[in-house]
């Protein structure tokens, strides 16, 4: 039943992932070249156990397999897990040398001292033989045939293949060249291809042939093998790459230098990747040769693995560490490209087809294939180039940072200053309206330049500010002026400031775009403006933009703007914006683009012009903090990715790590379960977002963001289902659930048995009870009626009493509000330590919330958690632990400030609230607290004791509720304590 599931669940995961990929590389031919690509890599800063990565491997439920000299590296998007002898008794060693997937699913290991370990299902196992058994040699390769038989090649010790009826050995009998192997490669066909010292070898049944000198090849080994579409063998050798031509080699491609060649690899577009010692890696690419070494990023150029992954990203182990590549929606380019600076602050193209750049560090265009510095230089163009405009006659105007505005043209520059007339030297803005006169915005005012002479203009002209952000010529004749306090227009001499501070308390704009009908677009630093017919509407976070500064607007020709942002570009569609803008629509869809997507950063510029720019062609252009950003909107479709399939990595129960594959069992007085999970998706799976549901507990789905656990205490007993999905960011859940069922035992007190019998014994009693009750009462009853006539005659004196019980009654309630009063200051205090419980605290913290909120001062709340509490119980007494806690308490309020607050947020928690402070000053705060906690002398109770404590800060910023707050100082406790305890997060 268990294997049924599993490949059912398979199923399920590569018809979605078939779905996925289908979408992305619809037109796999139209590949960027290879230095567009975008990369990643890591070492062992970042979790490889090792950094020379041998093999590649991707299982069928997502995960990636790393082969290193230091054990088996499982990667899920996020952490590394390693694997070796000391967690896997099956590994004969940590070298692990190769990797091979079975098409039943099994993960098949060969490791540096002899020997194949396997994984199926979670299991590991030694590979078992009936009848003889594998060399005892080390393990250089596995391959399975088109028959299900299992290929192992030796170090020097030849061929094995291992089948249902045990091992048989090829060697030099059989027809060998040589017994040192490197690799073993199966076609369909059902033959073998296996590289030797001695050249290649192909086996077919029990035939063995020999390809080397004689039939084209270089003397000396072969290290990899790879089978082209078309069936022809390729093959990687000492002297560079050659391909079957009948029964003979040939060399593959003249491009190709005479290098090594340790790994081959056909992608899914049919290009060829090589894996060199010395010249990194290669793609032959209709005829064309590739190379990315080093000197752009690769860790090492000795390249020892080469693998494509199932979202189509390429995978590169080398001896310094790994590489990913991958296509995206968005090209960045760099210095790599021959940008002056990576720092890029405008971007323009030119009617001529030409793409200028500014950067913090001068001028780039675009020639051939690549940037370079204009021809005709100045050293005014080595400034910080903050805008750029056409000049009608062919030039450019370039303004400069402290250099003035600078008009180029292929035959010299010339350089306006404020000595020539200019408002201030800082040129953020140029433009020219349609009278040909020039615009110029500087961060001391707007200047004109007309019939050769300039005129500038200030705040007592008109502008709203001196500091001018913006410029844009409309089709009208007038001219829009962005500043850093608002907006104005110039028609002619005339300036008319446009006070948009009722839209949200705008200040900057930063950017603006014109429809073909006159309307004007606003970017600015709180959401995006749009004027019609002279009136104004905002679209901002409350209609779903995800940032409140935009900087740049940009129409692409399918009738969506793109905006730039410090969190990347968004993508909206005009008709939505005009429908929000018309109070038609009150959210938009809105599409984010970042470092997942290609761009080198997510962090775009504003405050230069333009920013952002369409070409001819229709890509879009960013200006970003690591280069300049591209995209063409026409190629988005290739890239849509479903969503990422689920895992469930690990299960704790109170604290012990436990193994769960579809059902667990629980015993009875279960405390804690703890569940880890993961969604295996590689292309950017930190925004990757998760929803789980107990079943049995909760009502509805729980969504986690991008917190990958859940955890429960206390459940009572009974049966659960646990499930949990993921989904990109803004994209739909996936409908195929990671899924653990558990079970918790009750205790035999929690029966039902017990407590039926419970019940009828408790009935029982209670009829006792009553019979015994009547007949007392029967008995009352008679003695009331002896007593009626003497309480009549007491009813004077009595009525006296109740006079005087009256009174005494006053006095009474006094006395109870009193101590309804000292209850009241009960329920607020925590009785152990005096402070203030949980209860107080959230009235204060929704109090000081608010009060931050409306005042817009900082706040900031820490939760404090004991390290290790429970063992101070268990070692010490409980006894001890109050004594820790008291301990706790008062060493932190000792060292808190008279403004702060402090409370028992629960069992060995603590809650802080530090109001007008920011995330840095509480910072300060929380080191204080955490080191005097660790100095707090426990001699008194717990001789040999030291306490730590865990702390989790967070700050209001932009946080909409209090308990906002509250759960992300819960989510970097978790960091703090995940992250080893003892520390601030």
């Amino acid at each position: 039943m268990r294997g049924a599931v599993a490949v059912l669940w398979r199923i399920c995961w590569l018809l979605a992932l078939l779905a996925a990929c289908t979408a992305t590389f619809a037109s796999a031919g139209e590949q960027r070249p290879l230095n567009e690509y975008f990369r990643e890599t890591w070492t062992t800063r970042q979790g490889l156990p090792h950094n020379l990565v041998q093999g590649v491997a991707q299982t069928a439920d997502g995960y990636l397999w790393f082969a290193t000299w230091e054990g088996l590296a499982r990667y899920n998007g996020i952490e590394f897990r390693a694997f070796d002898r000391s967690n896997v008794d099956a590994l004969a060693d940590n070298g692990i040398r190769a990797l091979e997937v079975r098409r039943d699913g099994t993960l098949v290991l060969g490791t540096s001292r002899g020997g194949v370990t396997m994984l199926r299902d979670g299991v590991w196992s030694q590979l078992s033989v009936h009848d003889g058994g594998l060399a005892q040699d080390e393990i250089m390769d596995v391959a399975e045939d088109a028959a299900g038989r299992l290929w192992v090649a030796t170090e020097s010790a030849g061929l094995d293949r291992v089948d249902a009826g045990g091992v048989h050995h090829f060697g030099r009998e059989q027809g060998l060249p040589s017994l040192s192997m490197y690799l073993i490669a199966a076609q369909p066909d059902g033959s073998v291809w296996a590289g030797t010292t001695e050249g290649v070898v192909r086996v077919r049944g029990e035939t063995v042939q020999v390809f080397g000198p004689a039939q084209g090849l270089p003397p000396g080994p072969v290290f990899d093998i790879a089978f082209a579409g078309d069936g022809t063998v390729w093959v990687g050798t000492e002297r560079g790459v050659y391909r079957s031509d009948g029964d003979a080699f040939v060399v593959a491609s003249a491009a190709l230098p005479v290098d090594a060649v340790q790994r081959l690899l056909f992608d899914r577009s049919g290009n060829l990747w090589l894996g060199t010692v010395n010249h990194g890696v290669l793609r032959l690419r209709h005829g064309e040769v590739e190379t990315l070494g080093s000197e752009v990023g690769l860790p090492n150029n000795r390249v020892a693995a080469l693998f494509e992954d199932h979202e189509g990203s390429v995978w590169v182990g080398t001896n310094g560490g790994l590489l990913r590549l991958r296509d995206a929606p968005f090209v960045s380019y760099t210095t790599e490209h021959g940008l002056t600076d990576n720092y890029v602050r405008s971007v323009l193209e030119t009617a001529d087809g030409t793409l200028w750049v500014g950067t913090s560090r001068g001028l780039s265009r675009w020639q051939g294939d690549r940037f370079a510095a204009p021809t005709v230089g100045d050293a005014a163009l080595n400034d910080s180039v903050l805008s750029l405009a056409p000049d009608t006659a062919g030039g450019l105007w370039v303004g400069t940072y402290s250099n003035g505005l600078v008009h180029w043209t292929p035959d010299g520059v010339r350089r306006y200053g404020s000595a020539d007339g200019l408002a201030g030297n800082q040129v953020r803005a140029v433009a020219t309206t349609r009278d040909g006169t020039l615009w110029v915005g500087t961060a001391r005012g707007l200047s004109r330049l007309r019939d050769g002479s300039w005129r500038s203009f200030v705040r007592t002209d008109g502008l709203p500010r001196e500091f001018i952000i913006s410029l844009h010529a409309a089709a009208d004749g007038r001219l829009w002026i962005g500043t850093a306090n608002g907006a104005a227009v110039a028609d002619g001499d005339n300036l008319q400031t446009v006070d948009l501070s009722a839209l949200g308390g705008i200040e900057d704009v930063f950017g603006f775009h014109e429809d073909a009908d006159g309307t004007i677009w606003m970017a600015t630093d709180r959401g995006l403006v749009r004027q019609r017919g002279g009136r104004y509407a905002v679209i901002n976070r409350s209609n779903g933009l995800p940032v409140d500064t935009v900087f740049q607007v940009i129409g692409d020709a399918e009738e969506r703007f793109w905006l730039s942002s410090n969190r990347g570009a968004l993508r909206i569609r005009q008709d939505q914006a005009n429908a929000v803008a018309d109070g038609r629509l009150s959210v938009l869809d809105v599409e984010g683009f970042g470092e997942a997507d290609g761009m080198a950063s997510a962090q775009c510029n504003g405050g230069s012009n333009p920013a952002a720019a369409r070409g001819a062609d229709g890509r879009i252009w960013i200006a970003t903090a690591m280069g300049l950003s591209s995209v063409d909107p026409s190629r988005l479709q290739r890239f849509a990715r479903g969503a990422p399939p689920s895992v469930i990595e690990d299960v704790r129960v109170d604290d012990r790590l436990v193994a769960a594959h579809e059902r667990l069992e629980l015993a009875p007085g279960t405390r804690k379960i703890e569940l880890h999970f993961a969604g295996l998706s590689y292309l950017m799976p930190q925004k990757i977002r998760y929803r789980y549901r107990l079943d049995g507990f909760d009502a509805d789905w729980v969504e986690r963001g991008n917190q990958r656990f859940a955890q429960f205490t206390n459940l009572a007993p009974g049966d659960y289902r646990f499930r949990v999905t993921a989904a990109n960011a803004g994209g739909d859940w996936n409908g195929h659930e990671a899924v653990l069922d558990l079970r918790i035992a009750p205790h035999w007190w929690q029966r039902r048995a017990f407590w039926i019998a419970a019940i009828l014994t408790t009935l029982a009693l209670l009829y006792l009870i009553y019979a015994a009750r009547v007949q007392q009462l029967q008995r009352s009853e008679r003695r009331l009626r002896e007593l009626i006539d003497q309480r009549t005659q007491d009813l004077r004196a009595q009525t006296e009493r109740l006079t005087v019980a009256d009174a005494e009654k006053s006095a009474l309630l006094v006395r109870l509000r009193e101590h309804a009063d000292a209850f009241e200051r009960q329920a607020r205090e925590d009785s152990l330590t005096g402070l203030a419980n949980r209860r107080w605290f959230d009235e204060q913290l929704a109090e000081a919330f608010a009060q931050a909120v409306s005042e817009d001062q900082p706040l900031s709340l820490a939760l404090v958690d004991i390290d290790h509490f429970k063992r101070i119980n268990d070692q010490y007494s409980h006894a001890a632990g109050d004594d820790a806690l008291r301990a706790v308490a008062d060493t932190m309020r000792r060292q808190l400030r008279a403004q702060d607050r402090i409370a028992r947020y629960g069992g060995e928690e603590f809650a802080l609230l530090f109001p007008q402070t920011t995330l840095a000053q509480a910072r300060v705060l929380a080191e204080r607290l955490r080191l005097a906690v660790a100095a707090t002398n426990c001699s008194g109770f717990a001789d040999g004791l030291q306490i730590t404590v865990s702390i989790g800060l967070a700050e209001r910023g932009d946080l909409a509720h209090h308990e906002r707050l509250v759960s992300q100082a819960d989510a970097r406790l978790y960091e703090a304590k995940n992250g080893g305890r003892n520390r601030v997060c």
